[in-house]
């Protein structure tokens, strides 16, 4: 019953902390390629995909719920 019942039965919780870690990575590395031919955006996209990859190695960040 009730919003939490939903949100424990569709997995919100994870949901929601993909969504956060995507905002983080847009925020600091920007929604789009920032070249404009076809082979320097796809070295971009490596470089971009290297980026992310050496972040999430460090580990992931913890959430600790206050109250």
């Amino acid at each position: 019953k009730g919003i939490y019942a939903f949100h424990k039965k569709y997995g919100y919780g994870l949901r929601s902390r993909v969504e956060a870690q995507i905002s983080r990575i847009k925020r600091c590395i920007g929604a789009t390629l920032l070249t404009q031919k076809i082979a320097s955006q796809e070295c971009e996209g490596v470089i971009i995909a290297n980026l992310i990859n050496l972040w999430n190695s460090f580990g992931r960040s913890v959430c600790v719920k206050n109250g």
